[in-house]
């Protein structure tokens, strides 16, 4: 084996540059570095990544193999079908499976294929460079056996290991009920797998938790995960593959989720399947510590003590494990959390003395013993796993990080499944998840678990009662809170005399924690706002205390961050004298941060009765005049951003159209987007959760005509969202949104629609195919409204073309403008095109430039062109392969069009040997304002010839 190594190690140094200059010799010279048996692990090994990672090009590898006799063809019929059906992921995996099976030959088949289709495939190649890395994990995990230990050491792991099954076996999850406040499930029955991957996006973002990543969700992870990223397990955190730096000294991995998404359960599932031996077999030993628990402690400590609190039988065993550092794992959740800033840079850190802690008996701060250990000057050796929302990864930036990952929540299947298990009863369970299936911006928040689980509570009893009318089930996030709430003093409220009292003084201290960027409450904290814990209380915040009681004190917290904003925003309307409302909520607008955008959109939220009415039934009436501000401060925000076109303009609309959108005030909206006839929110990236925003606020104003959305990346998800209010406008700027086909096949649905008024419809540069044509082609030949269609940077291709020209044969289509430019249309679509010409005379903007029609093809549509009722004002045919062939044809076919005003035919090959049909076209044509002649072969004195002509008509452009 160590010979084997030596090999590679070799090949490593002296194949570096071959990969670029001779492919076959490097795949040869590479192959032979391996026996089968070494082959045989090297898939087994990186198997998981490898069916990631050939699922783009599963089926040339199943023809290979198959050409090669080591697949049958009935073998390889059932890899493509899984593949033509969309199971791409299934098809590889049996396609390992099969190879697996077959035996060595099989496996250096596939390898050599793979490594000939790796430059196209970056999960490939990026696995390929990594094996022939020196010390690569794969070589690490052979040599890595799990080190001796002493009896006694392997005695106190038997009781570690069982301390933490019991700690981490039971999953609680707090309900809204006096009788059952929590409900207590078994880890492995109620854990649901989330989608990891293997990179952290954008770690320098800071954005609203809220919505940072889960905005744009969906889409994201449709466009990425069968691209560069890769899925990555729990029990592949410390294999180096993944590593973004080599580090001799141990492996820190940084895991980032938003609030709820699972982190701190998934820590929980790690440490339980260590404990149960179902992973990391090679760390001796696990240490789990939350930051929220080392914040309870304000002196100087040592690793030594930390690790003793929680697990005092350790007593003098420490000092064994220290010799072994490579056999631990340390894991701290929660580093948003930690009341002490960590730079890692060593510029800004506030603990002071700056010490680095290289003993683990050595006293210091706690920070400084994170920091170590991270940086991997304490224990050197030892793995480091850290948790963190994303507004704290900034933290981590210069740290010694080697795997980054990302926690992207739950998939559809995974979102039905929480449904399910939550909801005993699985009626409910359905119709809950169908309402919220039904509810773009419901659905779109189930991504995240905690999510997920206020859904469960809220919408459940909606569902329980026969008499329960459907309408009245919360559609706004507003609603759903609001009536997450109504349950709780549903539940809670015959506890205390006045709840109105005690939300106000729980919704000013929630209001400062969400100035203050504080998310735990102390006992100080509810003394400071006369609080007191209760059975009422209970209902709204949680206390934390762990049964392990590696808790020093009690502290507290809301179930999640936003309901804490909830009841901060609630707050405001118990508030006996508001002051001067809308002076206050636009101070908090300002604030750059974001760290008051979803209290704003609750208090907006909250101005609704629909949202007010089930709290007012156990709170009192809200102040008036505390909802007449709001109103008002929601009117005026929105007037205020009418017009600004600029990017914070733009964003700060978007902002003021979600608060319209949560007051659902029907006068509010007409009287605030009523003069708002055109919507622009061009280069703004726009979400599915925006798009529902903005489809709903503008049926609510019911006066938008143009809704203007360019590179806005919306793709067919977000175009979904808008749906309901794609027939209504009059125009549509839908360009650069990647659509698709099934993009186009919606808003064909759209065209059809017999109260459609879209007159103008911009689909450029939208990956369209012929695929969508015929669906296309139905909704213009026979819509009434629609003049101009831009397709240009396209694929349509002549196929597609050929459908789209039936539909301009029909009489009752009115497009009077067609850009096709950059569509790959060849000659072969030119017959087409010019039976389309000769019927439709209402056509005055053709644009075909950017294609091959060649003079082929041109010649061909000069018929149509000569066509008297052919009433053509606008002719593009730049960059289409024409010859001065071309150019006689067209001046033979356009010098009697007194319509023309445009013709552009630059970047062509027209010669010096076409100027005197090109004169005598320019002066036929009177009407011509422009004729753009440009990047042609024309010679100087050609060039002059064709330029004087300016003069010889007021108004006429010659751009040579």
């Amino acid at each position: 084996m160590a010979e084997g190594l030596d090999r590679r190690e070799n090949l490593t140094v002296s194949t570096g540059m071959k990969m670029d200059t001779d492919p076959n010799s490097t795949i040869t010279e590479f192959l032979t570095m391996y026996d089968d048996y070494e082959l045989f692990r090297l898939t087994k090994f990186y198997r998981d990544r490898l069916e990631q990672a050939i699922e783009e090009v599963v089926d040339g590898i199943s023809s290979l193999l198959t050409y090669e006799r080591h697949f049958s063809g009935q073998e390889h019929g059932k890899v493509i079908e899984l593949m033509e059906k969309g199971n791409r992921a299934e098809s590889s995996h049996l396609l390992l499976n099969l190879v697996m099976e077959k035996g060595s030959r099989a496996r250096r088949s596939m390898w050599k294929s793979m490594m000939k289709m790796s430059h196209s495939v970056p999960k490939l190649d990026k696995i390929l460079k990594i094996i022939q890395e020196p010390g690569s994990d794969f070589y690490m995990n052979m040599k890595r056996d799990v080190s001796e230990i002493s009896s006694h050491l392997k005695d106190v792991q038997q009781i570690h290991k069982e301390t933490l099954r019991l700690q981490t076996e039971s999953l609680r999850v707090n309900t809204i009920l006096i009788k059952e406040k929590v409900k207590i499930f078994q880890l492995v029955d109620q854990y649901a797998e989330l989608t990891i991957i293997s990179t952290v996006r954008d770690r320098t973002l800071v954005e609203h938790e809220l919505l940072a990543r889960g905005r744009d969700h969906e889409e994201w992870r449709k466009k990425h995960l069968r691209g560069e990223l890769e899925k990555i397990r729990t029990d592949q955190f410390f294999q180096s593959s993944f590593s973004q730096r080599n580090s001799k000294s141990g492996i820190s991995a940084a895991v980032s989720g938003v609030p709820g998404i699972g982190k701190t359960t998934m820590v929980q599932k790690i440490v339980y399947d260590w404990a149960t031996g179902k992973i990391y077999s090679y760390f001796q030993f696990v240490f789990s510590f939350k930051f929220r628990d080392l914040n309870t402690i304000n002196c100087r400590t040592n690793l030594r003590n930390l690790i003793l609190d929680q697990y005092s039988y350790f007593g003098n065993a420490l000092g064994e494990l220290w010799k072994n550092p490579e056999g631990l794992l340390f894991i701290f959740d929660g580093l948003d959390e930690f009341k002490d800033r960590i730079d890692f840079a060593d510029s800004r850190r506030n603990t002071e003395p700056q010490f680095m802690c290289t003993d683990p008996e050595c006293w210091c701060e706690v920070s400084d013993i994170v920091y170590s250990l991270i940086q991997h000057k304490l224990l050197p050796g030892c793995s480091v796993l850290v948790t963190s929302r994303p507004t704290a990864l900034d933290l981590l930036e210069k740290a010694e990080i080697s795997v980054w990952a990302e926690i992207l929540g739950f998939a559809a299947d995974e979102r039905k499944e929480y449904f399910n298990k939550f909801c005993e009863d699985q009626a409910v369970a359905a119709a809950v998840f169908k309402h919220v299936v039904e509810n773009e911006i419901l659905y779109t928040m189930c991504y995240n678990p905690s999510y997920c689980w206020i859904l469960c509570l809220s919408l459940g009893p909606f569902f329980t009662k026969r008499d329960r009318r459907q309408h009245q089930v919360p559609k706004t996030i507003t609603q759903l809170y609001s009536y997450y709430i109504y349950n709780i003093l549903k539940n809670h409220s015959t506890d205390i005399e006045s709840p109105r009292d005690v939300l106000l003084k729980l919704g000013e201290m929630a209001f400062t924690g969400v100035s203050e960027k504080k998310i735990v409450f102390r006992n100080e904290d509810l003394i400071k706002f006369n609080l007191q814990p209760s059975q009422f209380m209970s209902g709204f915040l949680m206390e934390l205390l762990e049964s392990d009681d590696s808790v020093q004190s009690v502290v507290y917290t809301f179930p999640h961050l936003t309901i804490q904003e909830f009841v901060a925003a609630l707050a405001q309307f118990l508030t006996p004298d508001p002051g001067d409302m809308q002076k206050r909520l636009c101070e908090l607008f300002s604030k750059e941060d974001g760290r008051f955008e979803i209290f704003l959109r609750f208090v907006a939220g909250l101005s609704s009765p629909q949202s007010a009415r089930p709290l007012e039934e156990f709170l009192g009436q809200f102040v008036p005049q505390t909802t007449r501000q709001v109103i008002d401060w929601v009117k005026e925000k929105v007037k205020g951003q009418i017009g600004n076109t600029n990017e914070a303009g733009k964003r700060n609309l978007l902002i003021t159209l979600h608060y319209l959108f949560e007051s659902q005030n029907k006068a509010l909206a007409r009287s605030t987007l009523g003069s708002m006839k055109t919507l622009t929110f061009q280069e703004l990236r726009l979400t599915p959760i925006d798009c529902a925003v903005l489809s709903q606020t503008i049926e609510l104003g019911d006066a938008t005509k143009y809704l203007h959305l360019q590179k806005c990346y919306i793709q067919y998800e977000g175009l979904q969202r808008l749906e309901p209010v794609l027939h209504k406008c009059e125009g549509l700027r839908l360009s650069y949104n990647n659509l698709g086909d099934s993009g186009v096949k919606l808003l064909s649905a759209a065209l059809r629609k017999p109260d459609c008024k879209i007159q103008k419809l911009d689909l450029s540069d939208n990956a369209i195919t012929h695929s969508c044509a015929e669906d296309l082609a139905s909704a213009v030949s026979t819509n009434r409204s629609l003049i101009f269609l831009e397709l240009s940077h396209n694929d349509l291709g002549d196929s597609g073309v050929k459908l789209l020209s039936e539909a301009l044969r029909n009489p009752n289509c009115k497009i009077q403008g067609l850009n096709l430019c950059d569509n790959i249309l060849t000659d072969a679509c030119a017959e087409d095109l010019t039976s389309a010409l000769s019927k439709n005379w209402i056509m005055k903007d053709l644009d075909l430039g950017w294609n091959k029609l060649g003079d082929s093809g041109v010649k061909v549509l000069s018929e149509a062109l000569r066509n008297p009722n052919c009433k053509l004002r606008k002719l593009h045919l730049y960059e289409n392969d024409l010859t001065d062939s071309g150019a006689e044809d067209l001046a033979s076919a356009l010098s009697s069009k007194q319509s023309l005003t445009h013709l552009n035919l630059h970047v062509n090959s027209f010669t010096d040997q076409s100027i005197p049909a090109l004169r005598h076209l320019i002066m036929s044509c009177r009407e011509l304002c422009l004729i753009n002649l440009g990047n042609n072969q024309f010679s100087s004195n050609g060039k002059n010839q064709l330029k004087s002509l300016e003069g010889t008509r007021r108004g006429l452009g010659v751009t040579v």
